[in-house]
């Protein structure tokens, strides 16, 4: 039983034990999603954060016990497939949060269950597809595809087609993608003497992102001229991979572990060296990121991971 109603203290994040067979238990996982939306069904304090928790408040007033066991497990998925992982419930609203013995960790929960969905190979090719950034930018911001992708995806016959074939909904805006990738064409820092700030080192290594490199690269060339107008050295992180989110939210813990592989080393010789990190703004950093278990710092959050 609870010694206290709610909780001050800062969240703590449990590392996410993905390696352990039981995490893929469907038994174990139906029984921890039970547990936690029964909590979150007394509390509902995080209605207004996303489409997840009005779904389940759904799913429960709609039920014949208005509780948590009156709902269909098979409906636990339609909460799942609404949550994509903003962390904003764990961060800030919800007071049951670790250390409270609670434990209520919910986009940590939803993460496993879209690693269940994965792992049971129940993703379809859209959303594999889509979430392969690095290799659909590297092939469609070739000089010639690029015009032809980016026609196809302002053609409404086109996009009715990809609709009816892959299910990107018609109406959804995609961005187009650039002429050229930003890291192919960035301006060179000029070496301007480090000085160091109050708070921050002088120097910073650029970290682009797939969006900026690919479909919208102003936003990283704008933030070079700020840099230099300010006489701020920086050097870009070239060989860079993308940063696993898209790969996080789809559940493929595997990828999210390869390209982590890839990137921190690369980072963590950044951070040695004493830059300051800059991720582009189109990059959403989330400390779900650690999560996953690394024997590093995560770059993202300035915590161990």
């Amino acid at each position: 039983m609870t010694l206290r109603e709610g909780n001050l203290d800062a969240p703590t994040r449990h590392p996410l034990d993905w390696r352990n067979p039981d995490f893929y238990n469907e038994d174990s996982l139906y029984n921890e999603m039970e547990r936690i939306f029964n909590i979150c069904h007394g509390c509902r304090r995080c209605v207004s954060l996303c489409g997840a928790f009005p779904t389940l408040f759904d799913l429960i007033d709609e039920s014949k016990t208005m509780e948590i066991d009156g709902v269909a497990k098979a409906d636990f998925g339609k909460v799942v497939d609404q949550c994509y992982l903003c962390d904003l419930c764990f961060m800030t609203k919800c007071p049951y949060v670790p250390p409270h013995p609670w434990n209520v960790d919910f986009p940590k929960l939803m993460l496993r269950a879209k690693a269940k969905i994965f792992e049971d190979g129940k993703t379809g090719f859209r959303d594999r597809l889509l979430t392969s950034t690095d290799r659909v930018g590297k092939l469609a911001t070739i000089p010639v595809v690029v015009k032809i992708v980016n026609k196809a995806n302002a053609t409404p016959s086109v996009r009715k087609a990809m609709d009816k074939v892959l299910g990107v909904a018609a109406e959804a805006e995609l961005p187009p993608y650039a002429d050229g990738r930003f890291l192919d064409h960035a301006v060179p820092s000029l070496q301007w003497p480090v000085r160091n700030g109050a708070r921050t080192p002088g120097k910073v290594a650029i970290f682009t992102t797939c969006y900026a490199n690919f479909n919208e690269p102003a936003i990283a060339h704008d933030l070079l001229k700020v840099l230099a107008h300010n006489e701020i050295a920086y050097t870009l992180v070239e060989r860079e991979v993308c940063c696993g989110m898209p790969k996080l939210e789809l559940g493929d813990l595997r990828t999210v572990e390869k390209l982590k592989e890839t990137n921190i080393p690369l980072l963590a010789d950044f951070a040695r060296a004493g830059s300051f990190f800059r991720v582009s703004p189109t990059c959403r950093l989330s400390p779900m990121r650690c999560l996953i278990r690394s024997n590093t710092w995560c770059l993202a959050t300035r915590t161990a991971c």
